[in-house]
């Protein structure tokens, strides 16, 4: 595989090269690698989320779907509000 860099990140990946710009360098690389990466001379670089992040991500979302389910089943039962279940309201 061939990896397709400019300004140190990878743009394309083809099985063979092609005449490109100057601008552009080819470099062997293995299937792993993808689009976006980034490219330091010798390493490539992944940007995509890791696992955890994508995780911790996650429970974020959730927890601010929780906090305004909370926060909605409190007014509908005329329950005072937290400070951060108010937050959630717009206005």
């Amino acid at each position: 595989m061939k990896a397709l860099i400019f300004e140190n990140k990878v743009v394309d990946i083809q099985e063979a090269e092609f005449e490109v710009h100057s601008s552009l360098t080819w470099v062997d690389c293995d299937d792993t690698v993808k689009i976006g990466f980034s490219y330091d001379g010798s390493i490539f670089t992944s940007n995509l989320p890791t696992a955890e992040e994508i995780a911790e991500h996650e429970a974020e979302v959730q927890a601010k779907i929780d906090l305004k389910a909370s926060a909605k089943a409190k007014l509908i039962a005329g329950e005072a509000l937290t400070e951060d279940e108010a937050n959630t309201i717009v206005l």
